[in-house]
């Protein structure tokens, strides 16, 4: 048996995910999209006290955690050099600071800007996952991508299609993409278990745990 279409297979796969991973400090997020193309799922373990600690901070977008990066890979900035890099107005730029100040990440020094804390990630770990029929050159290439942000990315691919993928399964060892196939029966097997990786980039690492306290703080 095959998948009809590949909203079926991301469904089935999102219960078979459910049923493995029990526990309330594993959340599934859907359609995550942080400028890297859309993950279809991505499952976080999240640590029992990262988002309750946040509550009283004041969630931070892509503007606030570019200039939390600047301050943080400097030795001191003024607010003029802030504006002199990113080209942004002042009073865009006071509003971040005020937020950053506020939640602890930066202290004004005799009119420097330091950094006072390093961000601390709501999750141990993310598992993002590209879902396809059988495309699995494009899904591959989309689900390194993920490796931006998430510690771990996945392919699964519709085990009627997975034949040609695990023909090639030299290539996900080489970009450390794992590769897993599911049936409609709900059956996930995996095929290549990559190893755990820094993500790429520390702003969207940033960013998308901005997300999981947003979702945490929802509810």
């Amino acid at each position: 048996m095959k998948f009809l279409a590949e909203t079926q297979l991301v469904e089935v796969l999102k219960t078979s995910l459910k049923n493995i991973y029990t526990r309330d400090c594993v959340k599934i997020f859907e359609e995550v999209s942080l400028g890297y193309g859309i993950a279809d799922i991505v499952v976080s373990d999240l640590k029992k006290t990262a988002c309750q600690d946040s509550r009283s901070e004041q969630l931070l977008d892509l503007f606030d955690i570019n200039i939390y990066s600047l301050v943080l890979k400097s030795e001191g900035l003024a607010i003029s050099d802030v504006i002199n890099i990113t080209r942004c107005s002042k009073q865009a730029i006071s509003r971040s600071l005020c937020k950053l100040l506020d939640n602890g990440y930066v202290i004004n020094d005799e009119n420097r800007l330091v950094a006072n804390r390093f961000y601390e990630f709501p999750c141990r770990n993310n598992f993002a996952i590209e879902a396809k029929l059988k495309d699995w050159k494009r899904a591959l290439k989309q689900a390194y991508r993920y490796k931006w942000f998430a510690e771990y990315s996945f392919v699964v691919l519709d085990a009627y299609y997975a034949k040609a993928a695990l023909k090639n399964r030299e290539y996900f060892v080489k970009y450390n993409v794992g590769l897993a196939s599911i049936s409609p029966d709900g059956t996930l097997q995996r095929h290549f278990n990559p190893i755990r990786q820094a993500p790429f980039d520390l702003k969207m690492q940033i960013l998308f745990s901005e997300k999981v306290k947003h979702h945490a703080l929802s509810k």
